[in-house]
């Protein structure tokens, strides 16, 4: 055995562990990237569903919104009328108070005068 052979034997020998060496981080490598698209997997799936979630709460809460500007639209236009209607209300009411004093009082018999009397105390 010359000194080229046992040269060539352990250059043989350092490519064979550089080679099993590559091919234990490739399995490694393999797996890790098996565990990743699981990963990526069961995460597009729960993203999925949230989106879904999403949606479902989004349009319950346009629902939601339509609705509570009804019920303010129906507000103003109560305020509005009750606005409208106020004024002439308290003053026919006013009006209809004034004139049923003033019959009682044309009714009623005049009460005696009284006397206005110190008393010394």
């Amino acid at each position: 055995m010359s000194t080229s052979d046992v040269l060539a034997i352990v250059a043989a020998t350092v490519v064979a562990m550089l080679i099993a060496g590559l091919a234990v981080v490739l399995i490694a490598l393999t797996r890790a990237l098996r565990d990743f698209r699981a990963s990526i997997t069961a995460f597009q799936s729960e993203a999925l569903e949230l989106l879904d979630e999403a949606r479902a709460s989004v349009s319950d809460a346009a629902i939601e919104i339509d609705r509570v500007e009804r019920l303010v639209t129906s507000a103003e236009k109560v305020g509005d009328a009750k606005r409208a209607l106020a004024t002439p209300v308290v003053k026919a009411m006013a009006f209809g108070t004034g004139v049923s004093r003033a019959t009682r009082k044309l009714r009623e018999p005049e009460p005696p005068a009284r006397s206005r009397r110190r008393s010394a105390s």
